[in-house]
Order: structure tokens, then sequence, then C-alpha cells
């Protein structure tokens, strides 16, 4: 199973929302918590329990109790230390758009590795403008699938 934990993003229910979104493309049983300041998403599967944690680096991280062994921790934000970050933003914040999604830096995933890497990601109207929920539903998307890059361009 895996565990992964959102943490340092607002609206949770947004960010909640745009991957329930991007999931219906992904064949894969999960279920979400929801605490005060985190998001929790359980992937259903038969494997080892691997722990991931999402942070938003650009927001202030407030006592955010992360009791958990072996965590396997990314960063994203408008930085270059982050391991997640976004190259570029097009299109009309009224309309649809694109952003391009940016990996930094290698993540560990299980016994593979996530290579650096950059893809476009168009976003729907319903998903709304916070650039930080998008970048956590596709970075959590990711630990989960990482084929969902090839659609992420088409929704």
């Amino acid at each position: 199973m895996k565990k992964i934990i959102i943490t340092g993003n607002d609206k949770l229910s947004n960010l909640i929302y745009i991957f329930e979104d991007i999931m219906k493309r992904v064949n894969v049983k999960y279920e979400i918590e929801e605490e005060s300041s985190l998001v929790t998403i359980n992937v259903l599967d038969n494997g080892e329990t691997t722990y991931y944690a999402i942070a938003n680096v650009d927001h202030e991280l407030k006592d955010i109790n992360l009791d958990i062994p072996l965590c396997r921790f990314i960063t994203l934000g408008f930085n270059k230390k982050s391991s997640v970050t976004i190259s570029s933003l097009g299109g009309d914040l009224d309309t649809s758009k694109t952003l391009i999604y940016c990996i930094q830096r290698e993540i560990d995933e299980d016994d593979t590795i996530i290579e650096p890497q950059e893809f476009p990601v168009f976003i729907k109207s319903s998903w709304g403008h916070d650039i930080y929920n998008i970048m956590s539903a596709v970075t959590a998307v990711m630990l989960i699938d990482r084929s969902i890059s090839d659609n992420l361009n088409s929704m």
C-alpha cells in the first residue's frame, strides 16, 4: 500500500477534487482521509506500505506532525530547490491554460526512480487557479501511475 500525505496547501477540498478528476483515468482503488491541514491518500494494493509526504515549501509548514517511518519527502514550489515545480504557464487565467510540470530531482518510487522530466498538463477551468493544488494532485497521481503523464495534456 502507498500512503501519500499532502500538506502545506490551502483549499484541501479543491486539491481532492483535482486529484479525483485525474484519477478517473487510472484504474486504482484508493481512499482519502482529510484532517485539518493534511490529506492522506491510501492506495489499496497488496504491496508493502510505502510512505510519501508532498509538501508545499513556498508556504509555511505549521506544526504538522508527520510521525511516519521511512517517509519519502517530496517538496514542491516555485524555487530551484523544490523537487517539483512549474517551468512555464501558458494561457489566460480566466480560460483554459496549460502548464509545464517539472520534476527537477529524482524521486525514489518503490524499487524504481522517477527521473527528472517535464510534460504539459492541461488545466481544466473547474480545477480553479491554485497552481499548488494542481502540482500536488499531479505529483500524487504520478506516484500512483507515472504513465499518467501521457494523458494530462488531453484532459
